[in-house]
């Protein structure tokens, strides 16, 4: 008997053509009669002549059904490529003989799937006036020569394709007409290898055959099919094989994968995408959102996740709740995941909160409580395991706005853990919980023996395999980069831009109104809300607008506004105000002991708002300071002299700094000799520093040079306490920048009152300050005696 291309020749041969001298008569068990004993009688000729025209009779009967094996050239054209049917001999002339020729073929030689998924089969069957049948399985392995331990037949009548749910087929849920089903009628022939009939359906093939009841779903092996006209021959191996057949082909079923990770981005909510946007797009979503794990509050957080072997299970609810195929690019009813992770089938998905407060309940997603408003169900092809007929990918779409798909409602801070796990356990295999013919498609043992969840196609070698990601729920916000302690905001007169970062996504449409109602000329200007990257940017045109002006500004989103504030033109908003040195000289020269009323200073508010400082003098690093407190409204300077400041430095030139609110000025101090001052050396020559002689040999006796005779009531070289000046003499001004920089006071105020004339600020310190430590004066130190 010669074998398909999944078996090994049969060595009992029965080959016409042997010799004579191989040939034996049996004419008892123990007796062999050779040619050379006997001749041939007139008797035993015309015995010979009868069996060789019954023999030719045969060859001629049988022609038809060897003819039937391979397909015709009149056999009707297939989809994809040439095919190469493979005629497949009856065993014998044992097959049933009575049935017309089939014609057809396959697509391909071999269709590959994976165990769990959907595998599309694409065909063409001619059997005229009969049905068509499709053989899956049935054979044995040519790799171990062992059988697959499956055989299952479908009716194929009026098909060109058709497409075999691998999860469901050999059980009592099969998306296809399978004979082994009670409302499949099937027309079946089964009978041994020497013609004698097996049996006349599914149920009643021997258990060898594998046509008792799968252990498990149909796992990954190869399968072989064969489109036939209903006749088996059955070996006692448990191998199927068809007497006749159009063509041959194989299923090639491989292992599940799994990526072990979790695609994770954000996306605008429903109503900000509007009606006439399909809300159930993944390009529309991308779009719209951003990649990022922390979703706005009200927005929806989009979690992808990407394995193979679970297509078949999905379809399979999809079918019971009429929600259409599963295809890649579709969506369906979020209920159908749900029905596949309440089944003992080894698949879970956890979506849960990690940080509840104290005695709260942590919140979890709930698909079963889901509105298809909250939780969207959609599928994609898979980007890096191979899944040829059924999508890679799904994406569960969830908004974290109210609802009752989370147990607890999502709130800002909230942190959420995701696992999505194919489970399974080392030594413990899927099992189907009965011996039912078929099986129960999704009743697991594991459901009533008290065993943990298993992956149908896991290994007892194979554990839990998981994918894990999370996120963070945020609120709403807009955070503007420049803002005042008021909460004022600051827009820079040359930039025109109001900038900030936001947690709202690029779909948010919202429009700024600036408003100037007072000055010469009031406008009125609109910009819209950009956003980008985490970012936004409000651009406003500010032409004809000074530093200092303040602009009503409101922000819209449609007709709702969201935020009114004032904002305020300035020159630098990361220094909003701004003093500056308007104007210093370069070099002052004063008289030893002097003050320093030459030194006249000119300060302006260069920025938007008030602007509050401290204008400091540093004389010779350390040597001599002053200061003023300086607040000056928008635009507006004042000068500020330093006559309250008496230098006690010798004749010389010495280096001083004016410091406001950042702003440096450095110039010149020279210091002359006081022409009023009389230095006495210790040599006691009589001589003075201008060339004047005392006449008295160095000793003062109180008289003046001229020998007046003072009595030592002139002190040319007084001064007030801790240096501050004596009022008379002193010349510091104080001038509104409107009076201009040379406006000067009839005399000086005392420290407390220039103070307040000017509205500076308090200081830690006075507005003068002394110069070195304690100043001698109206004295002379002669030898030791004071006189």
């Amino acid at each position: 008997m010669t074998m398909d291309h999944d078996h090994a020749t049969d060595t009992r041969s029965t080959d016409s053509t042997a010799t004579d001298s191989d040939r034996t008569v049996d004419s008892g068990p123990d007796r062999r009669f050779r040619p050379d004993e006997i001749g041939p009688s007139a008797f035993q000729t015309s015995v010979i002549a009868l069996v060789v025209l019954v023999a030719l009779a045969g060859v001629v009967a049988t022609a038809p059904a060897a003819a039937g094996l391979a397909p015709g050239s009149s056999a009707p054209a297939v989809e994809a490529g040439p095919t190469a049917p493979v005629a497949v001999e009856a065993p014998g002339s044992t097959g049933p003989a009575d049935r017309p020729e089939i014609d057809g073929g396959f697509s391909r030689s071999t269709y590959t799937g994976v165990a769990g998924d959907p595998v599309r089969i694409r065909y063409t069957a001619d059997n005229p006036g009969e049905d068509e049948y499709l053989l899956i399985g049935g054979n044995r392995l040519t790799d171990t020569g062992q059988p697959v331990g499956f055989v299952d037949v479908l009716k194929i009548t009026g098909s060109s394709e058709t497409t075999i749910n691998t999860r469901t087929l050999g059980t009592d849920a099969s998306n296809v007409e399978s004979c082994g089903l009670e409302d499949t009628s099937c027309d079946l022939e089964f009978v041994d290898e020497n013609g004698d009939p097996v049996a006349e359906n599914l149920s009643a093939l021997p258990s060898a055959t594998g046509a008792g009841g799968l252990a498990r779903p149909l796992v990954p092996q190869r399968y072989r099919l064969a489109i036939t006209n209903g006749t088996f021959v059955v070996e006692d191996s448990g191998v199927v094989t068809p007497t006749a057949s159009a063509d041959q082909a194989d299923l090639l079923l491989e292992k599940p994968k799994f990526r072990e990770e979790v695609e994770v981005f954000t996306t605008a909510d429903r109503d900000a995408l509007g009606e006439d946007v399909d809300a159930e797009s993944l390009d529309v979503l991308r779009e719209n959102g951003l990649d990022r794990s922390v979703v706005t509050k009200g927005n929806r957080i989009v979690l992808g996740f990407e394995s193979t072997g679970i297509w078949g299970a999905l379809s399979h609810f999809a079918a019971e709740r009429d929600a259409g195929p599963i295809e890649a690019g579709g969506a369906v009813d979020h209920r159908v995941l749900a029905d596949l992770l309440e089944k003992e089938s080894g698949v879970s998905l956890r979506v849960r909160q990690t940080n509840p407060g104290m005695n709260e309940p942590p919140a979890t997603l709930d698909l079963s409580r889901a509105d298809a408003e909250d939780v969207s169900l959609i599928f994609a092809d898979a980007t890096e395991l191979a899944t040829p007929d059924a999508p890679g990918r799904f994406y569960l779409v969830i908004d974290t706005s109210d609802g009752d798909h989370f147990t607890e409602e999502p709130e800002p801070g909230d942190e959420f853990a995701v696992e999505f796990a194919l489970e399974g356990t080392e030594g413990e295999r899927y099992a189907f919980a009965d011996g039912g013919e078929p099986p129960g498609a999704f009743n697991a043992s594991s459901a009533f023996d008290g065993g943990s969840e298993q992956f149908p196609y896991w290994t007892a070698g194979d554990s839990t395999v998981r994918a894990e990601a999370s996120f963070t729920v945020r609120e709403r916000y807009l955070r503007y980069d420049h803002v005042t302690d008021d909460g004022d905001l600051l827009v820079e007169i040359e930039d025109g831009r109001l900038t900030g970062t936001t947690s709202l996504l690029p779909r948010r449409e919202m429009t700024a109104t600036f408003v100037n109602d007072a000055g010469d000329a009031p406008f009125r200007t609109e910009s819209p809300l950009e956003i980008g990257d985490g970012n936004f940017t409000i651009a406003v045109d500010l032409e004809e607008v000074s530093p200092g002006t303040r602009l009503n500004y409101e922000l819209y989103e449609g007709s709702t506004l969201r935020d009114s504030r004032t904002v305020i033109v300035v020159g630098d908003a990361d220094n909003p105000d701004e003093l500056v040195i308007d104007d210093a000289p370069e070099n002052v020269t004063v008289t030893e002991g002097g003050n320093l009323s030459a030194l006249r200073v000119v300060a302006r508010n260069a920025g938007g708002l008030t602007g509050e400082g401290e204008l400091t003098l540093t004389v010779d690093n350390g040597s001599a300071v002053g200061s003023w407190g300086v607040r000056l409204e928008p635009g507006k300077s004042r000068t500020y002299a330093f006559g309250s400041v008496t230098v006690d430095l010798d004749p010389g030139t010495y280096p001083f700094t004016l410091r406001l609110d950042g702003d440096t000025h450095g110039g010149t101090l020279v210091v002359e000799q006081d022409p009023a001052t009389t230095t006495i050396d210790d040599e006691g020559d009589g001589s003075t520093e201008n060339g004047t002689d005392t006449g008295d040999g160095g000793a003062d006796d109180g008289t003046d040079v001229d020998g007046s005779g003072d009595d030592g009531d002139s002190e040319p070289n007084s001064t007030a306490p801790n240096g501050s000046d004596s009022g008379a003499d002193s010349n510091d001004t104080e001038t509104d920048g409107d009076g201009g920089p040379g406006a000067t006071s009839d005399g000086d105020a005392p420290a407390e009152q220039e103070t307040d004339s000017v509205g500076m600020l308090p200081l830690p310190f006075g507005t003068r300050e002394a110069f070195g430590g304690t100043v001698l004066v109206g004295a002379i130190h002669l030898l030791g005696h004071w006189v």
